[in-house]
């Protein structure tokens, strides 16, 4: 008991010297701006070096009709950008595939397994990784239109541009290989 009245007095001294330590550390480590401004700048360097998702497809790359495997290469793509891709139901009925965006990350890819001619297979990926592209443009934050230009009869945008040019894989994987990995 004598011991307790005796340190109690320092109890009060001692628990604010305790916490206006640690609020100077933080408040004055010189090493943290610099991280912080470190951080700002490759953030800024990540956004410069990303492509311009806008840019319509110029027609000069390889299409899903001329080369089917380009399927393929752009479910390679996905993976080292961190895209799950997974068989199953895709979360869209009557649909062979879906694209889930999740925010502020890349989402997942679901592709219905069924057998479908190269081609059409190329197309359906394609047509995922289009979305991929939208999310993208959209900071992972949303999936709003590229703009890029179609003729396509879908009322929402986002499908129009993916259907209208789905068989543009050669640029789609342009892009996605332009675009570096997100943290």
């Amino acid at each position: 008991m004598s011991l307790r009245r005796y340190l109690l007095p320092f109890a009060f001294p001692l628990s604010v010297l305790l916490i206006g330590s640690w609020r100077m550390a933080v408040t004055r480590a010189p090493e943290a701006p610099q991280q912080s401004q470190t951080s700002i700048s490759s953030t800024k360097q990540s956004q410069v070096a990303r492509p311009d998702y806008r840019q319509p497809p110029p027609g000069t790359q390889p299409s899903c009709d001329q080369d089917p495997s380009l399927g393929n290469r752009l479910l390679e793509q996905g993976r080292r950008l961190g895209i799950t891709v997974v068989s199953g139901e895709p979360e869209v009925p009557g649909k062979d595939a879906s694209y889930r965006a999740i925010p502020g990350e890349l989402g997942t890819i679901t592709i219905k397994q069924r057998s479908m001619a190269d081609a059409v297979r190329c197309k359906l990926i394609s047509h995922e990784f289009i979305h991929v592209l939208q999310h993208l443009h959209g900071d992972l934050k949303g999936v709003p239109p590229l703009g890029w230009p179609t003729s396509h009869p879908d009322p929402v945008v986002q499908e129009a541009e993916a259907y209208g040019h789905q068989n543009r894989a050669g640029y789609v994987l342009q892009l996605l290989q332009a675009t570096p990995v997100p943290h």
